[in-house]
């Protein structure tokens, strides 16, 4: 009984024992160590002279169109080129059988002839009555002299009858040769050789000229009304007075490397459209634009001016407003709205200075012009959901064009843009 007593308090004397003794040593706090700063990349904004675009949708049409129909009726014998040739003014491009205007000319010209002989045969015998009348007056009556005048001068208007009709002649006679009206670029033909054609009624082919070449575009009341406005203050030229230069991009071109020129503005506004029409020309030197080609027409809407350009993804929003991440000397994030403009070369342009409204000491409301971004402020381009503002971090200097050109930077910085939205 006295063991089983003994092993009860042994029992019961470890465990307390133990607990003693791990009671009596001194717990041991693990070591803080504070976050490191969380990386981002940063960039200095380019300062470059920009000018503002407004983009429209165009469509080119060529300068000159014309569908050819024969000038004289007949059987198509020659067709002289392939659908879709290139051709000069003058060129050939049909031949109708010419056998009956052959010999319509030749009848005009022995007419002529005939009336040319008869021409001279009554001229002899007027000059012969005129001299005998010198010699002996009474030879020969003023009736019969008269008379012979008279027939000299219908002989006169038979050759310049016969004259008209052999030109008449001529002309239907070059007309089975059908030329080209203008330089340009043909269509398909529209009839087979051995049809028979009708004068001014038979379309055989269309040919438009290839340049220059036209692009129309409509634009807006609202853009038209902002133009004139900074016509009339001096900033910009009129589009009636001068060539205002503009840029054209096609199909999927995302550069603008065709250059133009507004030569002319509709005299009013669509009123079921609210928009006026305007057409550029453009050389067309490569001949790459056809007619009825859509494309794109950049047009200038503002003077030259400074801006400041960042990547557009170190741009965020924030219930509406545009705001970056600036880091400064102490390493702190600061954050700064800014007003955005158009994207030029891939890159957006900021407004270095912002309008905000601020009371005075009178209390009254005043405007005045702060500046949110310098050339030389550190944007995040890169780790903006990491960035808070107010918070350390650790910035990498990078260049703005060179993350422009690094496409695969591109995902973090606008999933990190789309996360702040």
């Amino acid at each position: 009984m006295r063991l089983l007593g003994t092993g009860r308090q042994l029992r019961l004397h470890v465990p307390l024992s133990l607990f003693l003794a791990l009671g009596g040593c001194s717990p041991t706090k693990p070591e803080v160590k504070p976050a490191a700063p969380p990386v981002v990349r940063v960039s200095s904004p380019l300062e470059r002279q920009v000018t503002d675009y407004e983009i429209f949708t165009a469509r080119t049409a060529a300068v000159q169109s014309v569908d050819i129909n024969p000038r004289v009726s007949g059987y198509l014998t020659k067709i002289n080129f392939k659908d879709g040739d290139v051709v000069k003014k003058g060129d050939v491009l049909f031949e109708i059988d010419d056998r009956t205007y052959a010999a319509q000319l030749a009848q005009a010209k022995a007419s002529l002839e005939f009336s040319k002989a008869s021409l001279i045969e009554s001229q002899a015998e007027y000059d012969i009555g005129l001299s005998v009348q010198k010699k002996n007056k009474g030879a020969i009556s003023e009736q019969e002299l008269t008379r012979r005048l008279g027939a000299r001068d219908e002989s006169q208007a038979s050759v310049d009858k016969s004259k008209a009709n052999l030109a008449l002649a001529q002309l239907y006679f070059d007309w089975c040769k059908v030329t080209s009206p203008i330089d340009g670029r043909l269509g398909r033909h529209m009839v087979d050789e051995g049809n028979l054609v009708t004068e001014n009624v038979t379309t055989l082919v269309n040919v438009v000229s290839v340049k220059p070449i036209w692009a129309y575009f409509n634009v807006d009341q609202n853009t038209a009304e902002r133009y004139e406005q900074l016509v009339t203050d001096g900033k910009l030229k009129s589009a009636r007075s001068g060539k205002i230069p503009v840029q054209m991009a096609v199909g999927a071109d995302t550069e603008f490397s065709l250059d133009g020129f507004v030569d002319f503005i509709g005299n009013q506004l669509d009123a079921s459209t609210g928009s006026i029409q305007l057409r550029a020309v453009f050389k067309n030197e490569d001949e790459r634009l056809v007619s009825g080609l859509f494309t794109r027409i950049r047009i200038p809407t503002s003077p030259p001016h400074e801006a400041l350009l960042v990547t557009d993804a170190a741009i965020g929003t924030n219930q509406g407003q545009r705001y970056v991440l600036v880091v400064n000397e102490k390493q702190e994030v600061e954050y700064r709205i800014v007003d955005v403009g158009q994207m030029h070369n891939g890159l957006r342009a900021i407004k270095p200075y912002r309008t905000v409204s601020d009371t005075g000491p009178d209390g009254q409301v005043v405007q005045k012009q702060v500046e949110v971004l310098k050339p030389t402020d550190q944007v995040i381009v890169e780790g903006l959901l990491r960035a808070k503002p107010g918070i350390k971090v650790d910035p990498q200097t990078v260049d703005m064009l060179t993350l422009l050109r690094t496409p695969q930077s591109v995902p973090q910085a606008a999933k990190t843009q789309s996360s702040d939205k």
